[in-house]
């Protein structure tokens, strides 16, 4: 049962949120030829001006004994937990004195100790190959057998969560305050906490809020809203009651791009050089893969666009999965990148693209993006999102855009107003890292506000 001090806390921050996101609609409804841009001058003028992080010193075996973990595959997208921890670790917003501190960050690496989990039951040399102690009826290196043993790696991964929660709260005396709504962790894989926290119950997590780039916003109680991804069992997402907003909360998480190691001179200017492709297909879908799980892995999107390719390529246009260099390159010369969903509706794919000067074309049902809901980033000014049921317009609305040269210059002058926005590197001005501060800047804002109307 929630104390009435939380629940007087709860309806303030969702009034504050309210505003906020009625603030961000505004600013996002501005059309693309008014200048400045939306984003660019609210992401500016959203700065924290004192130091409001507190990074709990937390026992080596939720960092660095998982930094040393070496599993045989493992994508750099997944650790960001790190980077984070490492970079406020350093920031002017890290204050020393939890006394003084608005927010607190729990560092946790799971996204590295998930990948070296599941792969404990790896093939030497062919990781998504599952083959060891499969369950009886699951035949070795099955999407059943790799699907069993990817559950077993979100439980044990879920019971570090677990016990870093549990050593905070018996060790530091902060949570109790506002019940974790002051604290944060980083859930940094496809599916954030049902991935990394599946077993925990809510009354567990309190009202601790996240770091994380899932943002899908189907997966709710309205029924009429179906999701894109095709779950395999009826309870993939079950993650204690009530079932809404399990995976992502919208009033609360803070949502970032999927990590990459691009610096500011990776970036490409949609008018840099001349783009002799016109749309790019950097894909490709494997039936029977072990990644895939299933036919209908991103709402099997990827198969259906390849199909429609192969029967109908648009003039320009280019399709074939390549090394993520030559796919870089390839997208610096492409006016449009198509970013088909995988585990999730958005990929690293999608903000690569928008590095490289290419307008990224989605097919978001629905679902938030980094820096939109708070800080204003219009995406909708650079972006050709296309209902999923509707992908067979895809070559039709390209087309359409390509055929309207005044169109397609000013999604392309919006698309490099907004680049810098997606650069991870430290220093990037403008970057990831900056807007992350300042998101939780409005965070911390809100608890202040709070705390000083109610709690004093």
């Amino acid at each position: 049962m929630q104390s009435p001090q939380v629940s007087v806390i709860l309806a303030l921050l969702a009034c504050t949120h309210a505003a906020v996101v009625e603030v961000g609609k505004q600013r996002i409804g501005r059309k693309t030829h008014e200048r400045p841009y939306a984003s660019t001058s609210s992401i500016q003028r959203q700065r924290h001006t004192k130091q409001f992080v507190y990074v709990y010193d937390m026992p080596r075996k939720f960092t660095t004994d998982v930094a040393e973990l070496s599993p045989e595959w493992h994508s750099k997208q997944y650790d960001y937990d790190q980077v984070l921890h490492e970079h406020f670790q350093s920031s002017p917003a890290r204050t020393e004195d939890p006394d003084q501190a608005q927010l607190f960050m729990i560092p946790v690496y799971l996204g590295r100790y998930y990948n070296w989990f599941w792969q404990q039951w790896s093939t030497t040399g062919s990781p998504w190959e599952i083959v060891k102690d499969c369950a009886p009826g699951h035949a070795p290196g099955s999407a059943e057998c790799w699907w069993e043993k990817w559950m077993w790696a979100k439980g044990n991964t879920s019971e570090l969560v677990r016990e870093a929660l549990q050593h905070v709260k018996a060790q530091h005396p902060h949570w109790a305050k506002h019940d974790g709504a002051d604290h944060f962790m980083v859930f940094s894989y496809d599916h954030a906490r049902c991935d990394l926290a599946k077993d925990l119950q809510l009354a567990e997590m309190g009202h601790m809020f996240s770091i994380q780039s899932y943002g899908d916003l189907t997966l709710t109680n309205v029924p009429e809203v179906p999701p894109i991804i095709q779950r395999w069992q009826e309870n993939n997402y079950t993650w204690g009651q009530p079932r809404a907003w399990a995976c992502f909360r919208p009033d609360a998480d803070v949502l970032v791009p999927m990590y990459y190691d691009f610096d500011a001179e990776d970036i490409t200017s949609p008018f840099a050089a001349k783009r002799p492709v016109s749309m790019l297909l950097r894909f490709e879908y494997k039936a029977g893969d072990g990644k895939n799980l299933v036919e209908h892995y991103g709402h099997r999107l990827r198969h259906e666009l390849i199909e429609l390719w192969r029967a109908d390529p648009l003039p320009g246009s280019k399709q074939g999965l390549r090394s993520p260099e030559e796919t870089d390159a390839d997208m610096a010369r492409a006016l449009f990148c198509v970013c088909a969903p995988g585990a999730t509706q958005d990929t690293t794919r999608f903000f690569r693209a928008i590095l490289k000067g290419c307008i990224p074309v989605t097919f978001f049902r629905a679902n938030d993006l980094p820096f939109a809901r708070h800080l204003g980033v219009p995406y909708e000014d650079f972006v050709l999102n296309i209902q999923p049921d509707d992908y067979m317009q895809l070559n039709a609305k390209v087309q359409h855009i390509l055929d309207s040269p005044k169109q397609l210059w000013h999604m392309q002058e919006a698309l490099q107003a907004q680049q810098r926005h997606f650069v991870w590197s430290e220093g990037a001005e403008g970057g990831v890292l900056a807007n992350i501060e300042r998101e939780l800047s409005i965070r911390a804002q809100s608890l202040t506000g709070v705390a000083q109307s109610v709690i004093t």
